[in-house]
């Protein structure tokens, strides 16, 4: 007689897979009164802030303090260090401030005038020469030693929210029609245009290999073979706003969704999601000893540590 009652056999389940911790939360470093739009590190490895509120802060890392402020009016969206110790500020007020950040009293040292609106990008072309982007729709170059505006690029239309320069010398802007262009700057030829994503450009980066990398208000990162190969990061849930290459197989990128994402770039598989602030992100960088450090709304400027072993 068989069983009245029988119970059928579960198949083996695979193991769970690990997320490896590549990072860890080290420290939380507050003191801004404003909202954190930028942040970059300096020639001598401190770290500058710039906020929605004007407050620029300078932070010694070594010791995780604030060294210096410097306040300035409007708000502030991008930051150059464009020789040691002297620093550009462009945001809201539509120029380019220049900074002697020796002077205990914060020096502002010259004003470059000539944008109709913000000013989103400041990038270093050469020893004498820098560009500038804005919502006018302009790239500015510029001549540092003679203060005077050299080159206009652009179409007075369509807003550039971002600029970065390329190995080759040329610049690369990203736009409020979704589109990357590559600029001929010293012959004032746009050279190609990238297109394909379904919202802003918000942000540009160059990998080692020479790839370009491009966040969007899509919520997807691109990274461009040329302007008609790329291969696609899916996993924000809201614009991208930041990117940044860790080393030959990581890259970090930020988002509105409040995240930073850590992204294996020989498979294109999101390794690990940072979690910790609790408004956007606005922008990541690698530390000189390998810390990631991030900035965001929150107000907060926060140091994650790269762990050796990432199972740990």
């Amino acid at each position: 007689m068989g069983n009245c009652c029988s119970t059928k056999e579960e198949p083996p389940q695979p193991p769970q897979q690990i997320e490896p911790k590549l990072f860890v939360l080290s420290e939380t470093l507050t003191g801004h009164s404003g909202k954190i739009t930028c942040l970059i590190e300096l020639e001598n490895t401190q770290i500058v802030t710039g906020s929605n509120n004007g407050e620029i802060k300078i932070w010694n890392l070594q010791f995780m303090f604030c060294d210096k402020t410097i306040k300035t009016d409007g708000q502030i969206l991008c930051l150059l260090e464009f020789k040691s110790n002297i620093l550009f500020t462009g945001g809201s007020t539509n120029d380019i401030k220049v900074w002697d950040i020796t002077n205990l009293s914060n020096e502002l040292i010259y004003t470059f005038k000539g944008h109709n609106y913000w000013v989103t990008s400041l990038v270093r072309c050469d020893e004498n020469i820098f560009a500038s982007s804005s919502n006018d729709g302009d790239i500015r170059i510029w001549d540092y030693s003679n203060k005077k505006c050299i080159n206009t690029l652009g179409n007075n239309e369509i807003s550039i929210l971002c600029l970065i320069k390329l190995k080759s010398g040329k610049l690369c802007s990203g736009d409020i029609a979704n589109t990357i262009k590559i600029w001929d700057y010293k012959n004032k030829i746009c050279e190609s245009t990238y297109e394909g994503h379904k919202g802003f450009i918000k942000c540009l980066y160059q990998l080692n290999n020479g790839d370009i990398i491009s966040g969007s208000d899509d919520n997807t990162i691109r990274i461009w073979k040329n302007d008609k190969e790329f291969y696609e990061l899916i996993g924000h849930k809201k614009a991208v706003r930041c990117l940044y290459q860790i080393d030959d197989e990581l890259l970090a990128s930020t988002s509105f969704d409040k995240t930073i994402k850590i992204w294996n770039l020989f498979n294109n598989i999101c390794m690990q999601t940072l979690e910790s602030h609790t408004d956007f992100v606005t922008g990541v960088i690698v530390h000189c000893i390998g810390d990631l450090i991030s900035c965001s709304n929150d107000k907060s400027l926060k140091v994650w540590r790269r762990l050796s072993n990432p199972f740990s």
